[in-house]
């Protein structure tokens, strides 16, 4: 809600992040590797600033310059370090003051030109995703993740899996509170999101947690359901069932002219499996019924209940995390140009 938040960058980020920071003379980077999550061309758009002056904090001197080219590099803890720049800041007449008003203009206005392109924004427009809408009674996923986003309580903690509909998602995560979102990133361990909030939930008992979990990423960790179940562990998974290894499948898709290998699931009702396994589970058919549903879940934490809400949405997908992934790699040396 701070009227400088502009969301997060790279992938599946927010437009308006990207836009801004494309004008960036001198880019703070604080506790931030700079890694390919949050630095990547996304939305058609190669933002980063590659002639801006880089000032990069982290507590582990490794990183410093190990991704992106910088200009200083600060070993040091975030927050002293931020502390420690503004105090300084504050004894100097700072040349930036002078036009504050109109990139407080800007800012304003880059951000509802995003938050209405995502109200609109129901449906992916791809020709895959328009086919696997023909015909479909199924949830549009980012149509689902919007009333999700108004749904969740304000001190929620998310966890998001790696997977095509965890990464949407990032486009509609707000947060107020600091340790509220914990995402695998360029980790990349798929099963990730639910054992991670229930170690949130132990954390911060009075806060609700979510877990934001693809159908197959779901098979790596729902055996957790018993602890929840025997440690009275109240958490929330919302698990997107659309049949598929989304993020391998948009791969073959994208390059393999949709010929596909592996990465069709036939799932059983995860609702029904999350009541054997002694937790609650509820099926969701209708953006509508997206709102109630997560009252109920989060009732249900509340008693130290599990629950599953099982989302059934369409087999739409978002864009790859690397639109080159897997394409031809340019030889630059004589000695690999003869490789195919």
């Amino acid at each position: 809600s701070h009227p400088l938040w502009v969301g997060p960058l790279g992938y599946q980020g927010s437009k308006a992040a990207m836009k801004l920071i494309s004008k960036a003379d001198v880019v703070l980077a604080l506790g931030t590797r700079l890694g390919p999550f949050g630095t990547l061309p996304q939305h058609g758009l190669d933002y980063w600033p590659k002639n801006a002056k880089i000032i990069q904090i982290d507590a582990d001197g490794k990183m410093l310059g190990l991704v992106k080219p910088i200009s200083v590099g600060i070993n040091g803890d975030a927050k002293e370090a931020a502390a420690a720049l503004l105090a300084k800041l504050k004894t100097r007449n700072v040349a930036a003051v002078q036009n504050k008003a109109e990139r407080d203009a800007t800012i304003k206005s880059e951000k509802k030109t995003w938050e209405d392109e995502l109200n609109t924004w129901t449906h992916e427009k791809d020709p895959y995703s328009m086919d696997m809408i023909k015909d479909s009674k199924a949830m549009h996923p980012r149509e689902m993740l919007r009333a999700i986003e108004k749904a969740l309580p304000k001190n929620s903690m998310v966890s998001t899996d790696i997977g095509n509909i965890c990464s949407v998602s990032n486009s509609y995560l707000r947060f107020d509170e600091p340790r509220s979102m914990f995402a695998a990133m360029s980790f990349g361990n798929c099963g990730y999101a639910f054992p991670v909030a229930i170690g949130a939930k132990i954390a911060a008992p009075n806060r609700p947690a979510f877990a934001y979990v693809g159908d197959g990423a779901w098979g790596i960790s729902l055996n957790e359901l018993l602890t929840c179940a025997r440690e009275k562990i109240g958490v929330t998974v919302i698990l997107f069932n659309n049949g598929q290894w989304g993020a391998e499948k948009k791969n073959h898709v994208d390059f393999y002219s949709r010929r596909y290998q592996g990465v069709e699931l036939v799932n059983p009702s995860w609702a029904a499996v999350a009541k054997s396994f002694g937790c609650e589970g509820i099926t969701v058919d209708k953006v509508t019924d997206v709102g109630a549903a997560i009252q109920t879940a989060v009732k249900n934490q509340a008693e130290g209940k599990t629950t599953v809400l099982e989302m059934m949405v369409t087999k739409e997908l978002g864009d790859p995390f690397r639109r080159d992934a897997l394409s031809k790699p340019v030889r630059h040396l004589d000695k690999y140009k003869s490789f195919v």
